[in-house]
Protein backbone atom coordinates (compact mmCIF):
# COMPACT_ATOMS: atom_id res chain seq x y z
CA UNK A 1 0.00 0.00 0.00
CA UNK A 2 1.28 3.63 -0.93
CA UNK A 3 1.17 6.04 1.98
CA UNK A 4 1.49 9.88 1.64
CA UNK A 5 2.25 12.44 4.06
CA UNK A 6 -0.76 15.19 4.67
CA UNK A 7 0.91 18.40 4.56
CA UNK A 8 -0.94 21.90 5.37
CA UNK A 9 0.18 23.57 1.99
CA UNK A 10 2.73 26.51 2.56
CA UNK A 11 1.65 27.89 -0.44
CA UNK A 12 -2.28 28.79 0.43
CA UNK A 13 -2.78 32.50 0.76
CA UNK A 14 -5.18 33.93 3.45
CA UNK A 15 -6.11 30.99 4.87
CA UNK A 16 -9.01 31.72 8.02
CA UNK A 17 -7.02 32.42 11.21
CA UNK A 18 -8.99 30.95 14.27
CA UNK A 19 -8.96 33.20 17.01
CA UNK A 20 -9.68 32.80 21.05
CA UNK A 21 -9.11 28.73 21.00
CA UNK A 22 -6.41 27.71 23.58
CA UNK A 23 -3.21 26.62 22.43
CA UNK A 24 -2.24 24.96 25.58
CA UNK A 25 -5.03 22.26 25.35
CA UNK A 26 -5.50 22.43 21.23
CA UNK A 27 -2.04 20.79 20.66
CA UNK A 28 -0.49 18.54 18.09
CA UNK A 29 1.37 16.28 20.55
CA UNK A 30 -1.58 15.58 22.88
CA UNK A 31 -1.65 12.57 24.76
CA UNK A 32 -5.10 10.51 24.37
CA UNK A 33 -6.18 11.67 27.75
CA UNK A 34 -5.53 15.12 27.06
CA UNK A 35 -8.01 14.89 24.16
CA UNK A 36 -10.72 13.45 25.75
CA UNK A 37 -10.61 15.93 28.94
CA UNK A 38 -11.25 18.79 26.19
CA UNK A 39 -15.11 19.73 25.37
CA UNK A 40 -17.03 17.93 22.60
CA UNK A 41 -17.47 21.73 21.26
CA UNK A 42 -16.13 25.15 21.83
CA UNK A 43 -16.27 28.19 19.91
CA UNK A 44 -13.84 30.24 17.94
CA UNK A 45 -13.66 33.75 15.84
CA UNK A 46 -11.80 34.99 12.89
CA UNK A 47 -11.98 38.63 10.66
CA UNK A 48 -13.56 37.67 8.07
CA UNK A 49 -12.60 39.79 4.75
CA UNK A 50 -13.35 39.17 0.68
CA UNK A 51 -9.44 38.10 0.86
CA UNK A 52 -9.92 35.32 3.41
CA UNK A 53 -10.00 31.68 2.53
CA UNK A 54 -11.82 28.81 3.95
CA UNK A 55 -9.75 25.73 3.29
CA UNK A 56 -10.40 22.08 4.29
CA UNK A 57 -7.04 21.77 6.08
CA UNK A 58 -5.59 24.10 8.59
CA UNK A 59 -2.41 23.60 10.85
CA UNK A 60 -3.01 26.68 13.04
CA UNK A 61 -4.28 26.36 16.13
CA UNK A 62 -3.97 23.07 15.55
CA UNK A 63 -4.22 20.62 12.81
CA UNK A 64 -7.95 20.73 12.27
CA UNK A 65 -10.18 19.45 9.15
CA UNK A 66 -13.44 20.98 7.58
CA UNK A 67 -16.85 19.14 8.04
CA UNK A 68 -16.51 18.13 4.77
CA UNK A 69 -12.77 16.35 5.32
CA UNK A 70 -13.84 15.10 8.55
CA UNK A 71 -16.58 12.99 7.49
CA UNK A 72 -14.21 11.70 4.88
CA UNK A 73 -11.55 10.82 7.69
CA UNK A 74 -14.38 8.95 9.68
CA UNK A 75 -15.42 6.98 6.31
CA UNK A 76 -11.74 5.68 6.58
CA UNK A 77 -11.38 5.31 10.30
CA UNK A 78 -14.93 4.89 12.33
CA UNK A 79 -13.73 4.78 15.84
CA UNK A 80 -11.60 8.28 15.22
CA UNK A 81 -12.76 10.67 17.14
CA UNK A 82 -13.02 14.23 16.70
CA UNK A 83 -13.97 17.53 19.02
CA UNK A 84 -15.90 20.27 17.63
CA UNK A 85 -14.48 24.26 16.97
CA UNK A 86 -17.65 26.38 15.20
CA UNK A 87 -15.63 29.62 13.92
CA UNK A 88 -17.82 33.01 14.11
CA UNK A 89 -17.42 35.74 12.36
CA UNK A 90 -15.60 38.42 14.62
CA UNK A 91 -18.80 41.02 12.28
CA UNK A 92 -21.73 40.13 13.77
CA UNK A 93 -23.83 40.63 10.48
CA UNK A 94 -21.49 38.72 8.94
CA UNK A 95 -23.40 34.78 8.81
CA UNK A 96 -19.97 32.86 7.82
CA UNK A 97 -19.32 29.92 10.41
CA UNK A 98 -17.31 27.27 9.68
CA UNK A 99 -17.07 24.46 11.43
CA UNK A 100 -13.77 22.45 11.94
CA UNK A 101 -12.37 19.45 14.02
CA UNK A 102 -9.32 18.72 15.72
CA UNK A 103 -9.20 14.92 15.39
CA UNK A 104 -7.60 12.63 17.45
CA UNK A 105 -5.14 10.49 15.15
CA UNK A 106 -3.77 7.74 16.75
CA UNK A 107 0.10 7.18 16.88
CA UNK A 108 1.68 4.35 15.16
CA UNK A 109 5.87 3.64 15.82
CA UNK A 110 6.30 2.46 12.72
CA UNK A 111 10.23 4.96 12.28
CA UNK A 112 12.67 2.43 10.16
CA UNK A 113 16.25 2.52 11.54
CA UNK A 114 16.98 4.27 8.47
CA UNK A 115 15.20 7.18 9.53
CA UNK A 116 18.07 10.27 10.01
CA UNK A 117 17.21 12.83 12.68
CA UNK A 118 19.56 16.34 13.46
CA UNK A 119 21.13 16.52 16.87
CA UNK A 120 18.00 18.64 17.80
CA UNK A 121 16.08 15.68 17.42
CA UNK A 122 13.94 17.13 14.20
CA UNK A 123 13.88 15.02 11.39
CA UNK A 124 16.29 15.02 8.35
CA UNK A 125 14.83 12.09 6.46
CA UNK A 126 11.72 9.97 7.47
CA UNK A 127 11.64 6.48 6.28
CA UNK A 128 8.97 4.58 7.67
CA UNK A 129 9.32 0.56 8.60
CA UNK A 130 6.18 -0.91 6.35
CA UNK A 131 6.03 -3.71 8.53
CA UNK A 132 4.78 -2.19 11.81
CA UNK A 133 1.87 -1.07 9.29
CA UNK A 134 -1.10 -2.93 9.33
CA UNK A 135 -3.46 -1.63 6.52
CA UNK A 136 -4.06 1.80 8.66
CA UNK A 137 -5.52 4.39 6.51
CA UNK A 138 -4.45 7.58 8.60
CA UNK A 139 -1.68 7.45 11.40
CA UNK A 140 0.57 9.92 12.81
CA UNK A 141 4.11 8.82 13.15
CA UNK A 142 5.46 7.91 16.56
CA UNK A 143 8.77 8.42 18.51
CA UNK A 144 9.29 11.79 16.50
CA UNK A 145 8.93 15.62 17.98
CA UNK A 146 6.82 17.08 14.72
CA UNK A 147 3.29 15.94 13.84
CA UNK A 148 3.62 13.88 10.58
CA UNK A 149 -0.35 12.71 9.52
CA UNK A 150 0.09 9.88 7.23
CA UNK A 151 -2.66 8.85 4.99
CA UNK A 152 -3.15 5.98 2.63
CA UNK A 153 -3.36 6.10 -1.49
CA UNK A 154 -7.21 5.29 -0.77
CA UNK A 155 -7.86 8.87 0.98
CA UNK A 156 -5.39 10.65 -0.43
CA UNK A 157 -7.41 9.55 -3.86
CA UNK A 158 -10.91 10.48 -2.02
CA UNK A 159 -9.94 14.07 -0.98
CA UNK A 160 -8.54 14.47 -4.67
CA UNK A 161 -11.70 13.80 -6.22
CA UNK A 162 -14.07 15.53 -3.86
CA UNK A 163 -11.81 18.37 -4.73
CA UNK A 164 -10.78 19.17 -1.15
CA UNK A 165 -8.43 22.81 -0.33
CA UNK A 166 -5.47 23.53 1.48
CA UNK A 167 -3.46 20.47 1.52
CA UNK A 168 -0.44 18.67 -0.31
CA UNK A 169 0.94 15.32 -0.48
CA UNK A 170 4.48 13.79 0.22
CA UNK A 171 4.78 10.08 -0.93
CA UNK A 172 6.58 8.64 2.23
CA UNK A 173 9.64 6.36 2.09
CA UNK A 174 9.93 2.54 3.20
CA UNK A 175 12.72 0.72 4.58
CA UNK A 176 14.46 -1.39 1.90
CA UNK A 177 13.58 -4.26 2.63
CA UNK A 178 17.01 -6.66 3.06
CA UNK A 179 17.06 -10.79 2.49
CA UNK A 180 19.21 -11.60 5.39
CA UNK A 181 20.68 -15.02 5.78
CA UNK A 182 20.57 -14.99 1.74
CA UNK A 183 24.06 -15.23 -0.07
Amino acid sequence: MEYFELIVDPMISNPIQIQHVDTSTYRNNATKEEFNVVPKMTVGYFDNSPQIEVYDLLGQPVFLLSDHLKRLFALYDPNMQFKGIQVYANDLEDDESPLYWWPYIPFIDCLSDQTTKYPTGMLERLVLDRSALHGENIFRVGDILENKVVISLSVAESMIRRKMTGFTLKPILFAELTNQGLH
